[in-house]
Parts: structure tokens; sequence; C-alpha cells
């Protein structure tokens, strides 16, 4: 009966003290963009992240935000909605703001470490793609397989999904490439060694004499004209590094426009 007793207060203070964290809903489209169904398949698959690596992942859609830019909106919605998982609050929340065609991925506690610059550019070029064609479901799958890929990166001593991890296969193509060069300029090296005919290297050998006269002309440049274009740069921002929110607390990722 005793032994009952533990196992039922024990029981207790695991519902008491973790029921708050999973409580919160992790999807949360105030810009009615998902169906019912969508939204469930997305928190299954943030719940199996979560238990795996012990990391939080949020997705939130908004029509319109205001005067707050996407990163300050991301960041406040983290922090006093209590997201992150962990003493440092780890974890990664997805803003999307269909009005101003705006996103924002917010990084907390080892997040920061987690999406390098690297893995912030690899969000940005997997899902833009998608959100400009309105497959926003699609969008968040994406963001979620890409995220357990960094967490599972992560979790093997701490590694990161930099610039050597995401071009691993165009670095061994290179290598054979440049193999492959370096063969045939070796290869045609050793053939110019086997030839023994000299070549000519002037034609007065080969001009009759007094059959061949020049005569000198120059041209004289005056002027020149430049034109000149402006630069184009994108509607994307950062990724990787940190900053303060507004509650104090720091953050890391990136986002830009679609």
């Amino acid at each position: 009966m005793k032994t009952k007793l533990i196992k039922l207060c024990l029981a207790v203070m695991i519902v008491f003290f973790v029921s708050p964290v999973f409580a919160l809903e992790r999807v949360i489209d105030n810009a009615n963009i998902l169906s019912s169904q969508e939204n469930e398949i997305l928190k299954s698959i943030i719940s199996s992240i979560a238990s795996t690596y012990d990391f939080d992942l949020v997705i939130v859609t908004e029509s319109n935000i205001g005067a707050s830019s996407p990163m300050e909106y991301a960041d406040d919605f983290f922090d006093y909605k209590g997201y992150g998982l962990g003493q440092d609050r780890d974890g990664c929340l997805f803003l999307l703001v269909t009005g101003n065609r705006d996103y924002w991925f917010s990084t907390s506690g080892s997040g920061i470490k987690i999406y390098t610059s690297t893995a912030i550019n690899k969000l940005k070029s997997d899902i833009v793609k998608l959100l400009k064609n309105g497959s926003f479901y699609e969008a968040f799958q994406v963001f979620l397989l890409d995220s357990k890929e960094f967490l599972a990166l992560n979790a093997m001593g701490g590694r990161s999904y930099n610039f050597f991890y995401r071009w691993n296969y165009v670095s061994v193509f290179v290598a054979w490439l440049l193999s492959m060069l370096i063969s045939f300029i070796v290869v045609q090296s050793w053939k110019k060694k086997m030839n023994t005919a000299l070549p000519q290297t002037q034609a007065a050998a080969y001009v009759v004499p007094g059959s061949l006269a020049f005569s000198e002309k120059t041209e004289t440049f005056l002027y020149s004209i430049v034109n000149r274009s402006a630069r184009n740069n994108d509607d994307s921002h950062g990724g990787g590094g940190s900053h303060s929110g507004s509650s104090g607390r720091s953050h890391g990722g990136g986002g830009g426009s679609y």
C-alpha cells in the first residue's frame, strides 16, 4: 500500500511539473491557413522531435503583427508565452505573417548554436519557394524535417550543419574532377616529352625574301563611356549570431520576405 502511494505521489509530481510545458500549443494558426488534420499532424511531428531531442519547436501564423518587426514579434512570442525546453529554454519558433508575406526563425538556448548561418540559409532555400506557391503546410513540414536533421547532427557530439557538411557531396565531385584534370595534364606532359620533332617558333624560315612588306597605321581613342547600374538586393535578413529580445533573453535566427 505504501509503495503504491509513493508511486501515485511521483506521478502527480511529474504531471504537475511537466504538464505546464507540454500543455502549450505548438502550432498556433491565427491566420487560419491550416486544416485541422494538418494542424494535428504537425503537432505530432513536433511532439516526436521534442521527446527525442529535448528541444522545443513552435509554428505561429499571423495575418498581421502591427508595428512590430517579425524578429521582435517572434522573440517576444517565444519568451512571454513560456516556450523552450530545459534550463536554457532550448527551441526554435517559425513565425509566418501572411499579410506582409514575412517569415522569421527565432532560436533560443542551444538553438542559437544549432541553427548556424548555413542552417538558416538552408531553411530559407527549402521553404521560401513553397511559401511563394502558397504551400504553407508543406513549408512547415520541411521546417520540422530540416530541424530534425540539425538536431540529429548536434546529438552526434555537437556537430553543426555548416558549409562543409552542406557541400560534402559537391566537395567529393570537385576532388574527383581535380584528380582527373591533374591526370590529364601529366599525360599530356609525357606525350610532349616523347615527341622528338622540334616546332619552328618563328615564320622567317617560311618567308621568301623581299615578298612581304608592312606599312604602319595607328588609332587614337579620345574618350570612353562607362555605364553604371544599381545593384539589386534581396529581402532576406541575416542568419546565425545573437541579439537580445525585450525580455532580456538572447535569441538567434533569421528571416525575410517571400
